[in-house]
């Protein structure tokens, strides 16, 4: 008997030193970069609401989700000194990147080196996975090239055949676009005959376009920085009603649309990239996705935006594939992630070696005299 009480006095004690019976508790500990200012209309909510809903479907799990939001002012200085801050904590498992592609681009390096988990839910630099071998950051949306190509592919379906691109100079995003755009090959009867930057656009407008009426220029695709390129269309649409035109998601922005007549009628049939690519949702996903509409709604009284559901899935994809795969560790959730991708919130992602979205479908809007998109698609 002596020995018995011995032997269970001893294991008892080992279950107590290892936690035999109880749940291990664990914090997926999330840093979100980034200027508030620039955020796009329902992202911190939907963030917000992804830590909400992972706390609560993993509540006997041990686990639990925690984001905390580093503000850099929309400063490049500021944006690196947040870098470094995030950099130096290593309590942190993952990192969602800033607005700023500048910034991000520093940020992958640095946090790649530092073997952190970094999800970019915004566009960033080609060059950013083309010219390194990182295996610790994740982009959620499109390359640029990607971005160019959809435009080349959209506007092959429409009946102009001579076309001009324009890009902003000096972006080495739009630079990225038009070289996606021009190296797209069709197979069709579709040609560009002209290319310009657009600085020279505005500057030169006249001389321009008298040269592209001599080329016989049907169709115009623009690679703009944000917040420019409605002034050029408009005097496009101008001269030719007929022009057919389009862009890239600079051109998307549904309040300053609607508050323009002139401007709604120019980008009457104006094709743009859809920026967040929506799958097929299943009835349990459409009665969530109701459900957040009408708390957004009601919260802000703002219509709801998609890049709410982007934020929900850039915190999801962090936590969920921790928490299945039971770990911690932002070298195994990266591993996880290039091997797996992630079914998210109506929205799926596939990663390629260097941690870019693998393209599976083109999609694009062309926009009707409501300034409402009727999205088009291309299977690749």
């Amino acid at each position: 008997m002596k020995k018995i009480y011995v032997f269970l006095l001893v294991t008892a004690l080992l279950c107590v030193l290892a936690g035999c019976g109880e749940v291990q508790s664990h914090t997926v500990k999330i840093a979100v970069m980034g200027n508030s200012a620039d955020f796009y209309p329902g992202y911190k909510e939907g963030i917000e609401r992804a830590v909400s809903d992972l706390n609560k479907e993993y509540a006997d799990s041990g686990y639990n989700v925690e984001c905390e939001f580093y503000e850099n002012v929309g400063s490049y200085d500021e944006g690196s000194a947040t870098v470094d801050a995030i950099a130096a904590d290593k309590s942190l498992t993952a990192v969602i990147a800033s607005t700023d592609m500048d910034i991000n681009k520093t940020a992958a390096y640095v946090f790649d080196n530092d073997k952190k988990l970094f999800i970019v839910p915004y566009f960033i630099y080609d060059d950013v996975f083309e010219d390194n071998n990182y295996s610790m950051v994740f982009s959620l949306c499109d390359s640029a090239e990607n971005v160019g190509e959809t435009l080349k592919l959209a506007g092959e379906k429409t009946t102009a055949k001579r076309w001009a691109v324009c890009a902003a100079d000096g972006s080495g995003f739009a630079q990225a676009e038009m070289k996606g755009f021009l190296q797209c090959e069709t197979g069709s009867s579709m040609k560009v005959v002209d290319c310009v930057n657009m600085s020279a656009l505005e500057t030169n407008f006249d001389e321009i376009y008298k040269r592209w009426e001599t080329l016989g220029v049907e169709g115009v695709i623009m690679f703009p920085e944000a917040g420019k390129g409605f002034d050029v269309l408009k005097k496009l649409k101008q001269r030719n009603p007929n022009l057919i035109c389009g862009g890239d998601t600079a051109f998307d922005d549904s309040t300053l649309l609607l508050g323009d007549k002139e401007l709604l009628r120019a980008m009457t049939g104006f094709i743009i990239v859809t920026e967040i690519v929506i799958d097929d949702m299943t009835e349990e996903e459409s009665n969530i996705l109701k459900d957040m509409k009408e708390e957004y709604t009601k919260n802000t009284g703002k219509e709801f935006d998609l890049w709410y559901i982007q934020g929900y899935n850039a915190v999801r994809i962090i936590a969920d594939t921790a928490i299945k795969n039971d770990t911690v560790n932002p070298v195994e959730i990266a591993e996880f992630l290039h091997k797996d991708g992630y079914d998210g919130f109506i929205r799926d992602f596939s990663f390629d070696e260097k941690g870019a979205q693998k393209k599976q479908v083109y999609k694009y809007n062309i926009l009707n005299a409501d300034g409402i998109g009727e999205e088009f698609e291309i299977k690749n």
